[in-house]
């Protein structure tokens, strides 16, 4: 079991997240990594990538860069749930498929999924991993793909 947060340690966590979702809603990918710790990690459905550099990638190619596969992207928070060795959100993910994807050639649809994002931390106050799990079958539904 973790050791309880002083305040300070909390509200510093949650100004971080907060940080980091802003730079998503504003689309910025230096803001986004800049988040993370050096040793950070990225889990997307179980799909596991080490370092700054691969979290970067898998932000750019869904759109959070200039060259992705989606734009409007949004991440809505709907409940925020701390703890005090994470921090865990409800989030309604957003956007529209405006170019290649995985490849998928862009549809012009809009996609709206609930997400669960999992937040933890490093000893230097940053972003030690980040854990996302939402329902890729919806996604593609609704980009009309399956």
């Amino acid at each position: 079991m973790a050791a309880a947060l002083s305040e300070l340690q909390r509200e510093a966590r949650i100004r971080l997240v907060e940080a980091h979702l802003q730079a998503e809603n504003n689309h910025d990918i230096n803001g986004i990594v800049e988040t993370f710790g050096t040793q950070a990690f990225f889990v997307l459905n179980g799909l596991r990538l080490e370092g700054r550099e691969q979290i970067q990638s898998i932000y750019e190619g869904f759109g959070f860069g200039d060259n992705g596969g989606f734009s409007d992207l949004n991440a809505r928070v709907e409940k925020w749930h701390i703890a005090d060795d994470s921090i865990v959100l409800e989030l309604t993910l957003s956007g529209v498929h405006t170019n290649e994807w995985n490849g998928i050639p862009a549809t012009n649809n809009k996609f709206e999924v609930t997400a669960c994002a999992i937040f933890s931390f490093d000893d230097e106050g940053k972003l030690e991993s980040e854990r996302v799990y939402f329902d890729m079958t919806l996604v593609l539904k609704q980009l009309g793909v399956m």
